[in-house]
């Protein structure tokens, strides 16, 4: 700068004003280039630095971005691509995360009482999202139904895991529905409720489908009578009500101690009546019960009580399980009590009469009773 204007001087003192301006608009000239070079290499440059800066996403930004990515159907993303990877993993996350624990029960009493534990302990499990149920013992059970669930193993539950104890039989325990589903449990209760089960009840009538075996035998009895009555009645669209009697070992003395019941038989010829009101005269009904004997000497004295002539027909030689396939396939369920009279009423489905007083009043086993978890929903319940 100092150059240019000392020559600026020297062509004015020499009265060159004609170069004095030329020698002006070099100056100007290089001084303009000067400053466009210095605000493109400079202002510019921090301004693009500042625009690329604004444009990148912060990282609370990148949540669901890649989503937003994809373009077209998901048939149009390349393997390779990444929203076609997301997809695939998004698409392999399981509805229910599972953890590695595992509850276990060693099954007790009768049949009705395993399918209890059974149906309970799985329910449990899906509420908690335990990974693993293992049924200990069972052989009736294991004998009845054909068990195709992946989540149950039929084994020794290991001794070393943490005992839960329960002692509400007939009731809905709150308690056992908070641990740790990383935990192995070993749970000692009798579980008899519904509420355990409630939302899992696809999955226990999936499970609690009959042996072919056990299902064929029960298919040739109820056609065997089905072509009687159609020998010998002249019904055209017969209604079958399923009635289970139980009697037996609730009357031994330690039960009835405890406060065990059976239901009177005007209770049974009441329900029956109910039945014919509700579905007309063509109505066959089918009787099971562990004390068959008893229960026919009974009917053939049923005049004084009841003023019908019901057409019944007695299941007699049958083992248990082929019982409950029997009144499983009827259209209707008349129950005493027990927890046997409730699956059969349960897998059949439709009109179910119940009686109401399942144990003695003021017994053990009264106050381990509550109605509204016990007795399934819309049953109606008969004194």
């Amino acid at each position: 700068m100092d150059i240019i204007m000392r020559l600026e001087l020297a062509c004015k003192t020499k009265g060159s004003r004609k170069l004095a301006n030329i020698v002006c608009c070099i100056t100007t000239g290089f001084l303009l280039i000067l400053l466009y070079i210095f605000y493109k290499k400079v202002f510019l440059l921090d301004y693009r630095k500042h625009e690329m800066h604004q444009s990148e996403p912060t990282p609370k930004q990148y949540g669901g971005a890649l989503g937003l990515q994809l373009r077209g159907r998901l048939g149009n993303q390349n393997e390779s691509s990444p929203g076609y990877r997301m997809s695939q993993i998004e698409q392999s996350k399981p509805t229910h995360k599972l953890h590695g624990g595992a509850l276990g029960i060693k099954l007790r009493g009768r049949l009705g009482n395993q399918m209890f534990q059974y149906a309970s302990l799985l329910g449990l499990a899906s509420m908690m999202k335990f990974e693993r149920v293992i049924i200990e013992g069972g052989d009736q059970l294991r004998d009845t139904f054909k068990f195709e669930n992946d989540r149950v193993e039929f084994g020794k539950v290991p001794p070393h895991w943490k005992v839960v104890r329960s002692n509400k039989t007939r009731m809905f325990d709150e308690t056992l529905t908070h641990f740790n589903n990383h935990s192995e449990l070993r749970i000692k209760a009798h579980l008899a409720s519904w509420k355990y089960f409630k939302t899992i009840e696809s999955t226990v009538k999936k499970d609690f489908t009959f042996k072919s075996t056990v299902m064929l035998n029960a298919e040739k009895i109820l056609n065997a009578i089905k072509v009687k009555q159609e020998i010998n009645m002249s019904f055209t669209n017969v209604t079958y009500v399923g009635v289970h009697i139980r009697r037996g070992d609730f009357l031994s003395p330690v039960l009835v101690q405890r406060g065990f019941m059976v239901a009177p038989l005007e209770y049974v010829f009441k329900a029956m009546d109910i039945m014919r009101i509700i579905y007309g005269p063509d109505i066959i009904f089918i009787i099971c019960s562990n004390d068959i004997p008893w229960v026919k000497k009974a009917f053939s004295d049923q005049g004084h009580i009841s003023s019908y002539s019901y057409p019944y027909v007695f299941m007699e030689n049958n083992p248990p399980n082929v019982d409950l396939a029997v009144l499983s396939l009827c259209n209707q369920t008349i129950a005493t009590t027990g927890t046997f009279s409730w699956w059969a009423a349960w897998l059949a489905g439709g009109t179910t009469i119940f009686y109401k007083h399942q144990a003695r009043q003021g017994s053990v086993t009264r106050q381990n009773l509550n109605y509204d978890d016990f007795f399934y929903p819309h049953w109606i319940l008969l004194e």
